[in-house]
């Protein structure tokens, strides 16, 4: 059990330094939007100019992310990923999959669902309970077969 929290805590902070940078980028263009938007060639020259309120909504659209996923990360700093073994799939679970012949890995988290990353040269792909992934292996077992509504079926190989 030791080496499987241990192992999560590895993934986790490889998730956590994805969103990360991730956060870097979304203020780097929250700034770039918000000083497109005050400077002064996008001061409106007719009342159909509306190249600065364009940039002050994309400046607002960009901060409004930035805080969510900055809400996200701090939650994710604080989570401490449980042992799944021989318990349903939940939040924190990392799953060994099997689909047509290939083993594919996720870990079910609240946030940053697609992120991949590298976990002794194997990739691991977030998901979230909201996914096509997550809901379809929410509640699951070891064992277990799952599907989609598009007819595909894969088989739990393993729970962490």
């Amino acid at each position: 059990m030791v080496a499987t929290i241990m192992n999560k805590t590895k993934i986790l902070n490889a998730v956590l330094a994805e969103l990360e940078e991730d956060l870097r980028r979304q203020l780097a263009a929250q700034e770039t939007a918000a000083a497109g938007a005050t400077h002064a060639e996008a001061r409106a020259e007719t009342k159909w100019d509306t190249c600065g309120l364009e940039q002050s909504y994309l400046a607002r659209g960009h901060a409004q992310q930035f805080e969510l996923l900055a809400r996200q990360v701090e939650e994710l700093r604080a989570f401490i990923p449980p042992d799944f073994s021989g318990k349903p799939i939940g939040v924190g679970a990392l799953v060994e999959t099997e689909m047509d012949g290939e083993s594919m890995r996720f870990i079910l988290l609240e946030c940053g669902g697609g992120v991949e990353v590298m976990d002794d040269e194997r990739e691991i792909t977030v998901i979230t309970p909201e996914s096509p992934v997550g809901a379809a292996l929410l509640g699951r077992k070891a064992g277990a077969g799952y599907s989609f509504r598009t007819g595909m079926q894969g088989r739990i190989m393993r729970v962490q």
